[in-house]
């Protein structure tokens, strides 16, 4: 799996209408590029104190920073902040709540080659919309082959060989009532939380190939609500060749990493005269079980270990 690295140019925050963000100073600097994910608030920094200092971070003031700056004599503000400008490659400074920054600022990002911007959203409210931005924008991608449905709620990756099925699969499902997301190629990002959001390319985006019948326009065959734009990833079915050894019992959850994400993960041979559909149906729904809690294949195990022991202790008193 190839990983693609993702930034966003400070220009660009400027065309964001839920921003609400014009440029201060600096217009010759808005071509910088954010690649970090998050918003930092200077706070000790602009005391001097830089130990754990976000420095590639977009710094943002809101009330509080402004009400120290305007009690810190100008020089020793402006040399702080130069300070902390040097420190790493801060993208830009964004002052919140319509907040007008004082020249020691201005001085200090034009001699940085920082631009900055400012916002009349309070602050709180500022950082969480536009970390959720930030996140959309720069989370870690990565393409994988298979296919991707909402099977009853749940995000199915489905991988496997080239020819051996996912398609015809997929299509199954999708006429037994489940929502294709995408065939062939897997957009996956992993987003803040630790989860993983599957999407397609748009220029594949409702399209299906099936062998023997070409391309298929899903939406225009099943429906528009045969299809949506992206889902929560929940579980990876890999269809196989068939083997000679498999678990029969399903006691042990294996796993996949993609992104450095772990999700279940279940394997399916592909023999003649199985409707793979109904297995995975039946796959998402067991795996909703395990996730409150019950694990059918344990507890069916465990029956099993207790009714042997009762049966050995019953032989033994006799």
């Amino acid at each position: 799996m190839q990983h693609f690295t993702k930034s966003v140019i400070v220009s660009e925050l400027l065309q964001v209408k839920s921003l609400h963000l014009e440029l201060v100073c600096g217009k010759r600097y808005i071509h910088r590029e954010i690649t970090t994910p998050s918003v930092n608030r200077p706070g000790l920094a602009l005391c001097g104190h830089m130990d754990l200092f976000r420095a590639n971070s977009i710094q943002v003031f809101g009330r509080g920073e402004y009400a120290f700056c305007t009690k810190q004599k100008q020089s020793a503000l402006r040399a702080h902040i130069t300070k902390m400008l040097g420190k790493g490659n801060v993208p830009c400074i964004i002052m919140a709540a319509d907040l007008d920054p004082m020249p020691a600022i201005k001085k200090a990002c034009l001699a940085a080659d920082v631009p900055v911007l400012k916002t009349t959203m309070e602050s709180s409210a500022f950082v969480a919309e536009f970390s959720r931005f930030l996140d959309e924008k720069l989370s870690p991608m990565t393409h994988v082959h298979g296919v991707l449905l909402s099977v009853s709620g749940s995000g199915v990756l489905i991988r496997g060989q080239a020819g051996i099925g996912k398609s015809e699969c997929a299509l199954e499902l999708v006429k037994r009532g489940h929502i294709l997301v995408a065939d062939d190629v897997v957009e996956i990002q992993k987003r803040w939380g630790r989860y993983l959001i599957g999407s397609c390319p748009e220029m594949l985006r409702h399209f299906m190939e099936v062998r023997g019948l070409g391309i298929l326009d899903v939406e225009l065959l099943f429906g528009v609500r045969a299809t949506q734009d992206e889902m929560a990833i929940d579980m990876e079915v890999e269809l196989t060749p068939p083997v000679k050894t498999i678990d029969r019992l399903g006691i042990d959850q294996k796993t996949t990493e993609i992104l450095g994400v772990e999700i279940p993960s279940l394997s399916i041979p592909v023999t003649p005269g199985r409707n793979l559909a109904v297995l995975i149906e039946v796959a998402v729904l067991n795996q909703q079980l395990k996730r409150q809690g019950i694990f059918s294949a344990q507890e069916f195990s465990q029956q099993v270990f207790n009714r042997i022991k009762t049966k050995k202790n019953n032989g033994t008193k006799a």
